[in-house]
């Protein structure tokens, strides 16, 4: 494995610890305050995009040539706009599906990443897609509390599907525009002003409630910070170096490190079917580096280079 790749790897695992730690912010914003799904999606970005243009103007102050962002901007905003889709499907499937019948369906999007780039042309090793099969599995494993024989909302389903379908759509989009790209906290911020734009034009429609408790306002800064800023820029930089299909693989460790920080924090009981589930994820990538060199997104690592 290459530096590069080690890298990425390294960059997917924090973006799923950033946004892994999501979860659990929300539960306790709920729990202090009566918001509903969409205030902390508006809030999460009104707050988040300042955050990140701090970043960026530190990161640009701080090297020796300040440069200009060198990525598309049109292209930024525009795969904003895709993110902020995503973020709406998955506010309206929320209202209408449990939160675990969500997260199987939503983590059917490294399925749709890895279909959607063998028919883009790339060569998806063997290996990948036991890799794959695992990782979904494991997901299943995860959050045995599935509503088994109760009525679920055929909406809330196809929401939920479209939501993966976006995200999917998203990986492949970064992959793209950010090729070759050394800005990359200046391409996320400007990717981030997209969503917010478009959820803005959203509060004469539904309202937006004002924090009504100091925790509730922590937990929302929290929640932009690390659940917001760190993993969309961590994620780009991920994609950059090692393709929209292996990211997306890796990333499914994102539900283990929820369960672990639920545990932790709410002290909510994991049982051994969870444990079983996330030693199929940690199996999953494991087995997705035991490779000669991935020819999935080699020219994605050159590009960057």
């Amino acid at each position: 494995m290459s530096r590069k790749e080690r890298e990425g790897v390294l960059w997917v695992l924090l973006a799923a610890a950033g946004f892994a730690l999501m979860p659990t912010m929300v539960k306790i914003t709920y729990l202090h305050s009566s918001f509903a799904p969409f205030d902390i999606a508006i809030w999460r970005f009104v707050i988040a995009v300042p955050i990140m243009w701090g970043l960026v103007y530190l990161s640009r102050r701080s090297t020796a040539s300040a440069r200009a962002c060198d990525a598309p901007i049109r292209l930024m905003l525009a795969v904003g706009i895709v993110i902020s889709v995503a973020v709406l499907a998955a506010f309206f499937a929320l209202e209408r599906l449990p939160g675990s019948t969500f997260i199987v369906l939503f983590y059917s999007y490294p399925a749709m990443v890895v279909v959607l780039s063998a028919l883009l042309g790339e060569r998806i090793r063997p290996i990948a897609w036991l890799a794959l099969l695992m990782a979904l599995t494991g997901i299943v494993l995860t959050v045995p509390d599935l509503m088994v024989g109760a009525s679920i909302d055929s909406l809330g389903v196809a929401l939920a599907l479209f939501n993966a379908a976006i995200v999917a759509v998203y990986y492949l989009l970064a992959k793209r525009t950010l090729a070759g790209v050394v800005d990359v906290s200046g391409a996320s911020a400007w990717m981030m002003v997209g969503t917010l734009a478009v959820l803005l034009l959203l509060i004469p429609l539904r309202g937006l409630q004002m924090p009504p408790n100091p925790l509730s306002t922590l937990m929302l800064l929290g929640i932009a910070a690390f659940g917001t800023v760190l993993p969309i820029f961590a994620i780009n930089l991920a994609i950059q170096r090692i393709g929209a299909a292996q990211t997306s693989l890796i990333s499914t460790v994102e539900p283990i490190l929820s369960m672990i920080v639920s545990m932790l924090i709410l002290a909510e009981v994991i049982l051994a079917i969870q444990w079983l589930g996330a030693a199929l994820i940690i199996g999953s990538v494991i087995v997705l580096q035991l490779r000669p060199r991935n020819p999935i997104d080699t020219s994605i690592v050159h590009e960057a280079g």
